[in-house]
């Protein structure tokens, strides 16, 4: 059976793809809040000249450090496309504010909070361009950012 409206069938991929992605980051948040609250129990242990054996503590440490790096991507992403779309859009005036919570949990290491203040951000963004289509797509400005400093 042909596609006869291919952008029908691109609108289903792409809702469920955003459906998969809610589900994921539903499951991280748990995790996330485990990971804060877990304390370091056990040395480091490793076999010499291989990867570390599993560890509770490398483990912890590795996923507060992957989720540090997105956040800390995430703020950057945000706080750029505010500052170059915020004066201008009423819209995403209390983004700023979101994202300015966003970046003092981030520095207080209150990762869980920060990531649910960043998630805050991009759903008020997505609104604000629902009743405004002429806001630019954060993803596109994160890009054009990325692709001028490899540049």
């Amino acid at each position: 059976m042909s596609d006869s409206n291919p952008s029908a069938a691109s609108s289903q991929r792409h809702s469920s793809d955003i459906q998969q992605l809610v589900g994921l980051l539903s499951n991280l948040m748990p995790l996330l809040l485990r990971l804060q609250s877990q304390g370091f129990e056990q040395p480091f242990r490793t076999v010499p000249g291989s990867f570390p054996m599993p560890n509770p503590v490398l483990d912890h440490q590795a996923a507060e450090s992957m989720i540090g790096d997105m956040i800390a991507e995430s703020l950057r992403s945000l706080s750029a496309y505010l500052e170059a779309n915020a004066a201008q859009h009423a819209g995403l005036e209390n983004c700023v504010s979101v994202v300015t919570q966003a970046a003092n949990k981030f520095t207080e290491r209150d990762f869980a909070q920060a990531f649910n203040l960043i998630y805050f951000a991009y759903r008020a963004i997505e609104a604000a361009r629902a009743a405004d289509p002429r806001l630019p797509v954060l993803r596109q400005a994160s890009m054009d950012r990325t692709q001028s400093s490899i540049h």
